[in-house]
């Protein structure tokens, strides 16, 4: 068994969160590189984006999305999109990120969107799959 076969995500499909530049669109490329069809989200991605260029010239499928990570409802209609489509991502790379510059006295429980992203999005977005874990 060759080493990169190991690494073989064909069939696969990833979701990268913040793939518009940066380390978000090396990951993007580099998962359609080993075979992954990519869903994009960033708050500033449009169809025909660069990173979805790239991915297409690999033969890979790319669908792009627009996203605010810092906004709830935001994430809310995009998960709700997903769900429609009937996308269950195999992947997820949460590249996306907000800072909020509020003393944590002044912060409200439910901003924590950031670091709980991740999470949250795998469960609220696949909940067959967190069932079983």
């Amino acid at each position: 068994m060759n080493i990169l076969s190991a690494f073989n995500l064909s069939g696969k499909t990833a979701l990268v969160t913040g793939c518009n530049r940066g380390i978000g669109m090396g990951m993007a490329i580099g998962l359609a590189e080993a075979g992954a069809n990519i869903i994009g989200v960033s708050a500033s991605l449009a169809p025909g984006s660069e990173v979805e260029k790239q991915v297409t010239a690999l033969g890979r499928s790319f669908q792009s999305y627009q996203a605010d990570f810092s906004s709830r409802e935001s994430i809310y209609n995009f998960l709700g999109q997903l769900a429609d489509a009937g996308i269950v991502p195999d992947i997820l790379v949460n590249n996306a990120g907000t800072i909020m510059r509020n003393p944590a006295a002044n912060t409200a429980t439910n901003t924590g969107i950031v670091s709980s992203t991740s999470t949250w999005m795998h469960s609220s977005s696949c909940p067959e799959k967190s069932a079983k874990k």
